[in-house]
């Protein structure tokens, strides 16, 4: 498209109504009066160099943003920022803060060439008409994913990094309790999923394998819209909670599991061999003590903990491969305290009741940033100024992290 200063107008104009300045909050932060800004935003009136950058700084985006080809597209502070029209001060500065570190990061990752080559796969799937197509499409995609990413049948340790590994950026931000999480597709930032930091962990791994869902199958769609108790009935918000579901703990994995612990299987079980010697059939019928076999709270807990899942999910996974009835599960989602006591007890629950703050891990948002500035640095395309300015927005002491940049750097007296 034709760059024109009307053009330029527009796209700042739609820049403060989307931060919620008036022209006049806008006119006064940088220091020009308000017919200026109006003569900018109708484009009979140059924006110079300094005010484009002072605007930019103001807006929450890169100057660049309004001299593109492309039509501009929504920042993603807005993004989140419209989760919570009523956010406290202290939201916006966290959730403002997690953005910045996200487009650190893709500057960084831009000066070292690598332009996000690593990008998952798309899947082309009709929207869903049914709750039963929505599901059949879900399980469908994520055993292709496993498949993939040759993931077989067993847990997935870190869903994070490996999301991360396909070319997303991941963070934690503090949303509202009713919104589990959000991903993006943004033409400048790349893909990124953002899930509620104040939910437990395993909540948070559901979440992000829902978001990878969306990423994987809708992230051609137009506005993308949160996870949240809103639009859970949504046929595409099934479909990504049967890839979850299917994803983080596969039918396959759990049979496997369940026949290690011999559970499971009918108190009553029969066979037919052949028998050489009188050259005909022969039936056996072999009977066992009923409870032996029948899946009980603890089994639950054991399996939510192999595959780093929550009771709840386990037990609902199980009911939907069959391998409990509906009575069964109800009877199990009573007994969950017992099952989660069982873990605690076996100093298996570490972190599953943890939100992101608990937690002493760095957010892996952090760690994405401060691996690609140590390798900036180690490649010359960042100054130690700038390196410093890094380690401060990741929170992180500056004199930590030199030594480790600048290690085998220097020539040994």
């Amino acid at each position: 498209m034709a760059l024109t200063y009307e053009t330029i107008g527009e796209r700042l104009k739609e820049a403060r109504q989307n931060v919620r300045l008036s022209q006049e909050m806008a006119a006064a932060a940088i220091g020009i009066d308000r017919t200026a800004l109006t003569k900018i935003e109708k484009g009979t009136r140059t924006v110079t160099g300094l005010e484009l950058q002072q605007l930019a700084r103001l807006y929450r985006r890169d100057p660049g943003d309004f001299l593109a080809d492309q039509p501009l597209q929504e920042d993603p502070f807005i993004t989140i920022g419209r989760i919570d029209g009523n956010a406290s001060v202290e939201w916006t500065q966290e959730v403002a803060h997690n953005v910045e570190i996200l487009k650190e990061a893709v500057r960084l990752r831009e000066l070292l060439g690598d332009k996000a080559n690593v990008v998952p796969p798309s899947y082309q799937l009709p929207s869903p008409r049914t709750y039963e197509e929505a599901v059949e499409q879900g399980k469908e995609i994520a055993v292709l994913e496993r498949e993939r990413l040759k993931f077989g049948s067993g847990p997935i340790p870190d869903i994070v990094s490996l999301i991360a590994s396909q070319g997303v950026w991941t963070a934690a931000v503090p949303f509202p309790s009713d919104v589990s999480g959000l991903f993006i597709a943004h033409q400048k930032y790349g893909l990124a999923i953002f899930v509620n930091q104040e939910h437990a962990t395993v909540r948070q791994r559901f979440s992000y394998a829902h978001e990878y869902a969306h990423v994987l199958v809708d992230r051609s769609r137009g506005e993308h819209e949160p996870t949240s108790t809103k639009n859970r009935n949504d046929f595409i918000e099934k479909r990504a909670n049967a890839f979850a579901s299917e994803f983080l703990i596969p039918a396959a994995g759990v049979y496997e599991t369940l026949e290690r612990m011999h559970k499971g299987k009918p108190s009553r079980a029969s066979s037919w061999i052949w028998d050489a010697a009188t050259d005909e059939a022969m039936h056996h019928e072999v009977r066992s003590n009923a409870l032996a076999h029948k899946i009980c709270a603890s089994d639950v807990a054991l399996i939510a903990h192999e595959y780093m899942v929550s009771y709840d999910v386990a037990a609902i996974r199980l009911r939907d491969i069959n391998a409990i009835f509906q009575k069964e599960l109800k009877m199990l989602l009573e007994q969950k305290d017992q099952g989660n006591q069982l873990l605690r007890a076996l100093k298996l629950s570490y972190d599953f009741q943890c939100s992101e703050q608990e937690r002493e891990n760095q957010p892996y948002l952090v760690r994405q940033l401060i691996l690609l500035a140590i390798e900036a640095f180690r490649q010359e395309k960042i100054s130690q100024g700038r390196f410093r300015e890094v380690c401060q927005l990741a929170d992180i002491p500056y004199e930590e992290l030199i030594p480790v940049a600048m290690a085998g750097l220097l020539p040994e007296e």
